[in-house]
């Protein structure tokens, strides 16, 4: 089976290449909807989130992921230090996922999408390739405004992002550039 990561920058296009890939039958792990389990039912997470970051970022039903996205999206080390919280826990989701039984004789792909897949070395070493999802920025700015962000919201998280998706990154790696979902079929053989 190949382990293949999809990702790049906000408003790419990354959840719909993962959407389209699952209604052709494969799997695909979604890393912000795993973190977001894990915000929800894993209690060590949430203790270790809220001695880094005050218990003002818990909720009754997890974790209150507005605080945490103004916190961290206007502070670098804050960014840092919640993913050194949150990327282990992660990890070993994406470990499980990889390692579950096939649900198919003919299982030959599986996908983890996540967003800042760069910044997560110990995923990155599981994978055998990375999918690179690039659009022009000013289509990501607009897709962004359809989901209530202003524009400087939404610059201030592309910039947040700069450079986090060049091919040497992802060393050792097989990387691919996704600018038309035309290519998929072609990565699929």
């Amino acid at each position: 089976m190949k382990k293949i990561g999809i990702t790049g920058g906000i408003g790419a296009g990354k959840s719909f290449l993962g959407k389209m890939l699952v209604a052709r039958g494969f799997r695909v792990l979604d890393a912000d909807i795993a973190v977001h389990e894990l915000y929800a039912h894993d209690k060590d997470l949430r203790d270790k989130l809220a001695k880094a970051f005050g218990k003002e970022c818990l909720t009754e039903d997890g974790v209150d992921r507005r605080f945490l996205s103004n916190v961290v999206f206007k502070d670098a080390q804050a960014r840092e230090r919640l993913e050194s919280v949150v990327y282990p826990y992660l990890a070993r989701k994406v470990t499980d996922f990889f390692g579950s039984p096939a649900e198919s004789m003919n299982e030959k792909y599986r996908f983890v999408e996540a967003a800042v897949l760069s910044r997560a070395p110990a995923i990155v070493e599981m994978l055998d390739e990375v999918w690179i999802v690039e659009t022009a920025e000013e289509i990501r700015l607009e897709r962004l405004a359809t989901r209530g962000m202003t524009r400087e919201e939404a610059l201030r998280r592309i910039d947040n992002q700069r450079g986090l998706f060049e091919p040497a990154r992802f060393n050792g790696k097989v990387v691919r550039i996704i600018e038309d979902k035309s290519v998929i079929d072609s990565l699929l053989k």
